[in-house]
């Protein structure tokens, strides 16, 4: 080798370090713009917000009132985020004011404040706005009169002035009297005015994050209950689906039980409400007092198993907790609102659902969690951390953490976070300190390895019995470097022995590579590492099948069995049958059961046609699914059990069951289709556009006008997305379905818009179609690049 390549090799090497050494650097929670705090101004108390609303114009005429406290005396001037405002009037102190308005910032001015910080200032300004963003009016031009008219906010930027603060709300909300109003606080008073409207007056008497406001208009009704715990409840509905009331809302009071005895803190605020909303963007959103959800989850019984409530429920109502009465204080502390209302909802449901229910909630998590470290390493107390840090990985992490103090160190901590910083804005040091006063136990470590630092443990394990013990090597197989040292974790292992017993062993790991030998009792059957799958971790462990397949048979733990079952996805069938028949018969829960379905999807043999045909009539939901996505044309024997997944529990399997009738049975397809022609299915009139599609694909193409219907602005979007994505599977396009693809691509809702786009890049790339999409998009003056074309 030549001195040039030599000195070529080692450039190269230094360039690869020096970059591995950038992108830790960029993760790294110390170069984090969010970790730094915003100059406050002034402190902001009250807001009384006197709210109009056209919706013609769709103008807000609104008079707001801010009692503010001055900070400093240098201060000679306030600044609040005013878009699109049409200024009226500002006054101050009851004086006319001196103000600018530019980049939709309105800032007031005064000549320094010159008395003292307790005198209470008031700035009244008076406008018009109409909102661009963040205010959504849903179905106001759906001249049918199909959609559902309604106004809705989660935030209050642009319709109020807007600073960041905490404060308490008036709001005196004026609409048609036609229509109910909903947002947060106390409902003082509805008066009717005369005129056809009426004004709704709410008062949040409570300090909370301003940025935590809702305003929802629609036609609603609601029902009332106080909690067991004495917090009193309005669960808001559809007038026409109050029967679905009590399985939308099912187990709201024993969530309240939860949370205060949980958290060992009453429910901070006087009240609380929910209501659905159409067209949502999210799950739900917590405002304060008053959680707005997508209306999606507003059920009925056989939607359950499509997405139910309860879930996003039980966070929404975590956040009264952390973010609404303790809410986060920079960008880079938003892990402590999101991570905890995840945490608990995830325990909520084990208390509700049981074990086996939480660890597939965890395994979940921990999907989404090491997917989003392929793209990044985030940290999850970094601002750029995202969904995927804030939600999964921290709820992870807090299971460690309690791990680590135990439950009740845990639980001590925690409530005494909660109690020492009720009412206020917290950062993340505030947890560690309330953990270390609380309990005297010193977590530093803790959080600069699992809060501040990105990524993950990936451990590659493996081990030989040389007849007197088990010999382990682990190695930690991560970036490690001077800013990312070996994880520091204590690994648990879990001995099976021929005679059916076990024992665990613990070793303290933290070197990237370990050796160690625990002593051999007698036969060995299996190794598990990490029983319940407690580490959050990638791994990569080297052991024969034999080890797995007893992994599978003879360990308790429903998430080990289910570990094992995945490391032997890749051995062909025939080869493990019998295992995967034992283990079908000694399992029930639907984690375990839909792998097996999936990996036994391809078997012809009996066993496997057997193994599908129980899992038709299974009495989960969810395994019945299963075994209708893995269907076959070898499993056509099966049609009987499949016909009588039409009436199945779940609106999901009824639309699959008619699919896979139509794949494996073709000539009876018409009377299928006749015992199926009434049934809709929520959400998104899945069973209805399963229907059509299949109606269509055995040549009635007369149906084609009602699947085209669905992609209107009259329908949710739910429903646009599943008639849109049939369209596509069925490969047609028209002038109407062209300017319906186009609306929706140009839709504010980013579930719905992306969908349309991917539709007509589709269908762009077909001749027959280029030329018609293309004269559409003239006509409406819309370049092909806004689409991605």
């Amino acid at each position: 080798m030549t001195r040039t390549s030599i000195v070529s090799i080692v450039s190269f090497f230094l360039f690869l370090w020096f970059q591995i050494a950038l992108i830790a650097s960029e993760f790294n929670t110390m170069n984090d713009p969010g970790r730094f705090l915003k100059t406050k101004l002034v402190d902001y108390k009250h807001i009384h917000a006197k709210v109009k609303i056209d919706t013609l114009t769709r103008f807000f005429d609104v008079e707001v009132v801010l009692d503010f406290k001055h900070l400093r005396c240098e201060v000679d001037s306030i600044v609040l985020a005013c878009p699109g405002f049409q200024i009226e009037s500002v006054t101050l102190d009851e004086q006319v004011a001196r103000w600018s308005y530019n980049n939709d910032l309105l800032v007031v001015y005064n000549n320094q404040f010159q008395q003292s910080d307790t005198v209470l200032h008031q700035l009244e300004i008076r406008y018009l706005v109409k909102p661009e963003k963040e205010m959504y009016f849903v179905g106001w031009d759906d001249s049918t009169f199909t959609m559902r008219r309604q106004i809705w906010s989660h935030r209050p930027y642009g319709w109020l002035p807007f600073a960041d603060d905490r404060l308490t709300m008036d709001f005196e909300i004026t609409f048609n009297k036609d229509y109910q109003v909903f947002t947060n606080g106390e409902r003082i008073n509805v008066l009717e005015n005369g005129d056809q409207t009426k004004t709704w007056h709410y008062r949040l008497d409570r300090e909370h994050p301003f940025f935590s406001t809702a305003l929802v208009i629609g036609k609603y009704s609601w029902s009332s209950f106080t909690s067991d715990t004495g917090t009193p409840v309005e669960l808001w509905f559809y007038p026409e689906k109050e029967k679905d009331v009590e399985v939308t809302y099912q187990f709201m009071n024993e969530m309240f039980t939860f949370c205060e005895n949980e958290l060992g803190t009453p429910y901070p605020y006087k009240q609380y409400r929910q209501v659905p909303v159409a067209d949502y963007l999210y799950g739900g959103m917590e405002t304060t007092t008053s959680t707005v959800y997508g209306d999606y989850m507003h059920i009925d019984r056989n939607a359950f198993w499509e997405r139910n409530y309860i879930n996003v429920n039980i966070h929404e109502l975590s956040h009264n907790w952390f973010g609404n009465d303790v809410s986060h204080l920079r960008p880079n502390d938003v892990w402590l609102t999101e991570s905890f209302a995840t945490y608990y909802a995830k325990l909520f449901e084990k208390e509700i659902f049981g074990e086996n229910h939480y660890q597939w909630e965890r395994w979940k998590e921990m999907q989404r969690t090491l997917a989003a470290s392929l793209k990044d390493q985030y940290a999850v107390g970094s601002s750029q951390g995202g969904v995927e840090r804030w939600y999964p990985k921290g709820s992870l992490v807090l299971d460690m953490l309690r791990d680590e103090l135990g439950k009740e160190n845990f639980q001590k901590a925690i409530q005494y976070y909660l109690q020492k910083h009720q009412g206020r804005e917290v950062w993340t040091p505030n947890l560690i300190q309330a953990v270390y006063e609380s309990t005297g136990i010193s977590v530093d470590w803790f959080f600069e390895q699992w809060i501040y630092r990105g990524g993950e443990p990936h451990y590659h394990i493996q081990y030989e019995d040389n007849g007197l013990g088990l010999l382990f090597k682990v190695e930690q197989l991560q970036l490690i470097d001077s800013e990312n040292p070996p994880f520091k974790v204590m690994l648990h292992f879990e001995i099976g022995y021929a005679d059916g017993s076990r024992k665990m062993f613990s070793v303290l790991n933290d070197s990237q590579l370990q050796f160690f030998v625990i002593p051999k009792e007698m036969p060995v059957l299996y190794v598990l590492f990490d029983p319940g799958n407690r580490i959050l971790k990638k791994e990569t462990y080297v052991r024969s099948r034999h080890d797995r397949y007893d992994q599978l048979l003879n360990t308790p733990g429903m998430i080990d069995r289910f570990r094992a079952l995945k490391e032997i996805d890749s051995i062909p069938p025939n080869e493990k049958r019998s295992v995967l028949s034992l283990a079908w018969k000694n399992n029930t829960f639907h984690m375990i059961r839909t792998e097996i379905l999936k990996q036994l999807a391809l078997d012809e043999s009996d066993i496997a046609l057997d193994i599908f045909s129980e899992a038709l009539s299974d009495q989960e939901p969810l395994v019945r699914r299963a075994a209708l996505q893995h269907l076959e044309q070898h499993h056509a024997s099966l049609r009987q059990q499949i016909m009588g997944c039409l009436n199945d529990s779940s609106y999901s399997n009824q639309a699959m069951a008619l699919k896979a009738l139509h794949l494996l049975d073709p000539g009876r397809i018409d009377h299928y289709l006749r015992l199926t022609d009434q049934a809709e299915g929520f959400p998104g009139k899945i069973v209805r556009i399963a229907w059509l599609e299949t109606a269509i694909g055995s040549g009635k193409r007369k149906h084609l006008t009602e699947l085209i219907s669905y992609i209107g602005k009259q329908y949710d979007f739910k429903t646009r997305i599943l008639a849109i994505e049939s369209l596509m599977r069925i490969n047609y396009l028209d002038d109407e379905a062209t300017d319906l693809l186009i609306e929706a691509a140009l839709h504010w809702n980013f579930r719905l818009n992306p969908v349309a786009k991917s539709a007509l890049r589709l269908f762009d790339l077909e001749p027959e179609y280029h030329e018609m999409i293309r004269i559409h998009l003239k006509a409406g003056s819309i370049q092909p690049s806004e689409l991605g074309l």
